[in-house]
């Protein structure tokens, strides 16, 4: 076998179907517990996309859109969940999909302009079009969430919530910080920071796991 283009995201895929079965089974059913299990299906579902795209050669621009669907409602759903957990939830809040839509409906109707320009080992990189806008709308949702779990830890004061709450926030941040630390200083990071980052976030997953399990 010549080819190990993706066999990491494979590799990670795998390790994160497991985070899935186990906190089906064991974590306790809540709302909570269920909007992070979806995360962590999204996380494992970007992997085998990219598994399929660059080990399996499935470089079709629909699967391509699949990948990207996948991973664009990602940081809405990671900061839906953060302010159910901070009881800051309101109904309007569900208005923080409404960017990751917009690219969702928009990318149908530029399909031809969707095409993997590269794989590795270790990732692959993207053509799409309105990437500035996208990675606009891609981070804020992230930082939104840091700040918000940042202020629920520092006032909380009750211990075992204190330790959930920091389970939570480090997730986010020993995936993030180091990756825009990363990005500085090696280039080929930004190129590829999709997938990358992706890779990044099995961090998250893994702290989300903890988390769901010890949310009770």
């Amino acid at each position: 076998m010549e080819n190990w283009d993706g066999i990491v995201s494979l590799f990670i895929a795998c390790l994160e179907l497991l985070f899935i079965i186990n906190t089906i089974i064991f974590a306790k059913k809540s709302l909570l517990n269920k909007l992070i299990i979806a995360q962590l299906i999204l996380l494992f579902g970007y992997q085998f996309f990219e598994f399929l795209i660059c080990f399996v050669g499935l470089k079709s621009q629909l699967v391509i859109y699949l990948a990207l669907l996948d991973i664009t409602l990602l940081p809405p759903l990671g900061l839906y969940s953060v302010l159910l957990f901070a009881d800051k939830l309101k109904s309007y809040h569900k208005l923080i999909f409404i960017p990751a839509l917009f690219f969702i409906v928009y990318y149908p109707f530029a399909i031809d302009q969707l095409a993997v320009t590269k794989c590795t080992v270790l990732y692959a990189t993207y053509n799409y079009p309105l990437g500035p806008l996208y990675a606009t709308f891609y981070y804020l949702p992230i930082i939104g969430s840091m700040i918000i779990l940042n202020k629920k830890w520092g006032a909380e004061t009750d211990p075992s919530k204190k330790s959930l709450t920091r389970t939570y926030f480090f997730g986010y941040i020993f995936t993030f910080i180091p990756s825009m630390i990363i990005a500085i200083f090696v280039p080929t990071f930004a190129y590829a920071v999709e997938s990358l980052l992706c890779k990044m976030a099995f961090i998250l997953a893994i702290h989300l796991t903890i988390f769901a399990l010890k949310n009770k």
